[in-house]
């Protein structure tokens, strides 16, 4: 009995090391086709870029973009064409398994998307615009098991661009119940909204007299906020508590 198991795992093991022979073959017999696919599309109008089982970003820069057909499987594939131009309107094929895949367009196109879904999410995020001479990307494919994006330029920046650093040397005022408080440490935050500035400040008390264990104490410590509309004169001051800690 305990032979017959033996003979069964060793045959179990054999198919395994075949079946695992057999699947890297084709692995790298789809690799190479894909890479002779992308190589030979160079000097074409339409352009081919493929992905298998990798990460990939193609970026299209300071030339004109007249269309491309995309292969993505178990990938994660950008195609970035934010500097590129477009002359005319163009498309996008792609067919995507298992796979996530953005394209990133410029400003001044507009994107038109037929996408086949299948266990797939879909976004496109561009704002068409009725104007003339705007050129449209359309974006036709199927996407099984995938994710699939459209989105405009400089979507995703950082938000954090949108803050203003301020120096922990330098000293500003903030009015508080309608009084200038000079010498405030530090702003902690200084960023601009559509129809407001905001500013958060630390003010710390100037006292020549502290001593080591004092300036380790944050009793006399105070955060102020300064909201100021555009336009208005005075600003808005919301006051709030003392750090205990």
């Amino acid at each position: 009995m305990a032979k017959k198991k033996l003979a069964k795992t060793i045959v179990c093991l054999g198919a395994l090391g075949v079946a695992s022979k057999v699947a890297y073959s084709k692995y790298k017999t789809a690799k190479e086709t894909y890479a002779q696919e992308e190589a030979d599309s160079v000097g074409e109008e339409v352009k081919k870029y493929n992905a298998l089982f990798e990460k990939k970003v193609i970026e299209v820069e300071d030339e004109e973009f007249t269309g491309c057909e995309i292969k993505a499987v178990s990938s994660n594939i950008v195609v970035d064409l934010g500097l590129a131009a477009f002359e005319k309107d163009v498309y996008i094929n792609f067919t995507s398994t298992a796979s996530s895949l953005t394209i990133i367009l410029p400003e001044g196109v507009n994107a038109a998307c037929d996408i086949t879904r299948t266990a797939s999410g879909m976004r496109n995020l561009v704002e068409n615009v009725e104007e003339e001479g705007i050129h449209t990307v359309y974006i036709i494919g199927k996407a099984v098991c995938s994710n699939i994006e459209v989105v405009p330029v400089n979507f995703y920046v950082d938000d954090e661009d949108d803050f203003e650093d301020i120096s922990d040397n330098e000293e500003f005022e903030v009015v508080v119940d309608n009084t200038v408080t000079p010498k405030v440490d530090k702003t902690v935050i200084s960023e601009e909204k559509d129809d407001f500035d905001v500013t958060v400040a630390v003010e710390k008390d100037d006292d020549d007299s502290s001593d080591e264990e004092d300036s380790n104490n944050n009793d006399d410590i105070d955060v102020a906020i300064a909201v100021e509309p555009y336009g208005a004169e005075e600003l808005e001051v919301q006051e709030l508590d003392e750090l205990d800690d």
